[in-house]
C-alpha cells in the first residue's frame, strides 16, 4: 500500500518549482534548489535509472537519454522540474519506495550542493512526508557526511525509549542473544563514556538551579526500568551510582544500555562514529545506529527494505 499521497507529491514539486521561504533577520526572503544539486541533471538521472534502455518520448530518437539531452541540453524545451510529472520515471504514480529513493538521493553527499539551501529543502521535505507516515533521517555517513535513508515515521509523542536490555529481555531470557565483553573493551567503553560527561544546569519545579551529569541523567533513566547494579568484591551483585563500576562490573547487556542512553544526552556528531570504532576494534558484532543496538551481522537488511514489508 502506498501512503505518500498525491498531494504531498505535488506540493514537493512546489517546492522545487517555485521556492520557499525562510526568515531573513526581520522579514523572509524566497530560496530556490535544484533538485539535481551539484551535478547536471542527467548525470544526476543516471544515478537512479538506466536512461539507454529507457523509451524516448522522442520518435528521432532512440532511448531517454538522448531524449533528455536534447530537450535539456541542445534545446531547453522541457519545464522546469518535468521528471516529477514524466510517466516514465514513476514519480506521481508510482511506489513509496521508488519516491523515498529519488528523493533520498537528492541529498546525497556526491549529489548536493553544500553551500546551497539543501538543509531548508531537506527539512520542509521531511515535514511534508511526516503527514504521509515517513521521514527522512541520517543512517549512514560518507567521509563524515550524512548519508540519507527513510523510515516510517512515529511522532515523538508515541516514542518510548527502551533501553537495549529491555527491548531483547524475552530473546536474552531464552539464550538466542549472546555477548561477552572483555574487561579490557569495558574499560575503553567507560573512558570513552567518561569524556562525554559533560555537566549541565538544570532548573526543577520550584526554580532551583542544581548541576547534574550526564552519566546521573543515564543512571536517573535506567531506573525507570531496573536497579542498576554491579558485582563488588566479593562476588554481590549490589545497587550503584558509579558509572565505572557500572560498565566496569555490570551485565554486558547493560553496558549497551549505558551507550545508548549517552547518546540521547550527547551533542557531538561523532559519538556513533567513535563508539562504533571501539565496538569494532574489539570484535563485537553490534554497532551503534539512530541511537539504537544494532547486529552488524544483519547490515545487509536495510530499514528503507523492511518498511514496505
Amino acid at each position: 500500500m502506498n501512503r505518500i499521497s498525491e498531494i504531498t507529491k505535488r506540493d514537493i514539486l512546489d517546492l522545487f518549482k517555485n521556492g520557499i521561504d525562510i526568515p531573513d533577520l526581520w522579514d523572509t526572503k524566497r530560496v530556490t534548489y535544484n533538485y539535481f544539486g551539484r551535478l547536471e541533471e542527467i548525470e544526476f538521472l543516471k544515478r537512479l535509472y538506466d536512461l539507454k534502455n529507457m523509451a524516448s518520448l522522442d520518435s528521432r530518437l532512440p532511448d531517454a537519454e538522448g531524449d533528455i539531452w536534447q530537450h535539456t541540453v541542445n534545446n531547453d524545451d522541457y519545464p522546469f522540474c518535468w521528471v516529477f510529472e514524466d510517466v516514465r520515471f514513476q514519480l506521481l504514480n508510482g511506489s513509496d519506495e521508488m519516491y523515498l529513493k529519488f528523493i533520498c538521493e537528492i541529498f546525497h553527499p556526491t549529489v548536493r550542493f553544500e553551500k546551497g539551501y539543501w538543509k531548508e529543502f531537506l527539512t520542509e521535505i521531511n515535514r511534508l512526508l511526516q503527514n504521509d507516515a515517513y521521514e527522512l533521517y541520517p543512517s549512514v555517513k560518507i567521509s563524515n557526511r550524512d548519508v540519507y535513508g527513510w523510515r516510517i515515521f512515529q511522532p515523538e509523542e508515541n516514542k518510548m525509549f527502551i533501553p537495549y536490555s529491555q527491548r531483547n529481555a524475552k530473546a536474552i531470557k531464552d539464550k538466542k542473544i549472546g555477548l561477552s565483553i572483555t574487561r579490557s573493551a569495558r574499560n575503553q567503553i567507560y573512558q570513552f563514556l567518561e569524556r562525554y560527561n559533560d555537566i549541565y544546569r538544570e532548573t526543577d519545579e520550584t526554580g532551583w538551579q542544581y548541576d547534574i551529569s550526564t552519566g546521573e541523567k543515564v543512571f536517573n533513566d535506567i531506573r525507570q526500568f531496573y536497579i542498576p547494579r554491579c558485582y563488588n568484591d566479593q562476588k554481590q551483585y549490589l545497587e550503584t551510582g558509579s558509572l565505572q563500576d557500572f560498565v566496569n562490573h555490570s551485565s554486558p547487556y547493560c553496558v549497551l544500555d549505558s551507550i545508548e542512553i549517552f547518546e540521547k544526552y550527547n551533542h557531538s556528531h561523532e559519538f556513533e562514529t567513535q563508539i562504533n570504532t571501539i565496538l569494532k576494534l574489539n570484535g563485537i558484532s553490534l554497532k551503534l545506529d539512530n541511537g539504537k543496538i544494532t547486529s552488524t551481522l544483519d547490515v545487509q537488511i536495510k530499514s528503507s527494505t523492511l518498511a514496505p514489508i
